[in-house]
């Protein structure tokens, strides 16, 4: 993971779980892993097919993961998301304790 990456991958964490919880430097493959599946289940809430577009088939790696996220970011960073606020807020609490765990590297 580059450190844009890293860098829109906190924007990613902290649009859902509060500014200031991940900053770029913080970003590690395990938080990566866990947002991505978030995202999945934001995605799969909301039915915004283009949020996150999947693999094929299988478990993704953590390139594509990175690549994905870092592109999520970049369009929350400038305002446009396609989660609805609920499904935001749900996958938040669904999701706080492994983000946090992953973030700090447990």
């Amino acid at each position: 993971m580059n450190s844009e990456e890293r860098e829109y991958i906190a924007v990613v964490i902290n649009y859902f779980w509060g500014d200031g919880l991940a900053a770029s430097h913080s970003v590690n493959d395990e938080a990566a892993e866990v947002v991505y599946f978030a995202l999945k289940e934001a995605q799969s809430c909301s039915a915004s097919m283009d949020m996150v577009p999947s693999p094929a088939t299988g478990k993704p790696g953590l390139k594509y993961i990175a690549k994905q996220l870092a592109k999520i970011g970049k369009d929350i960073a400038v305002g446009d998301t396609s989660v609805y606020e609920s499904c935001r807020a749900r996958v938040a609490s669904l999701y706080k304790s492994k983000v946090k765990l992953a973030l700090i590297g447990i």
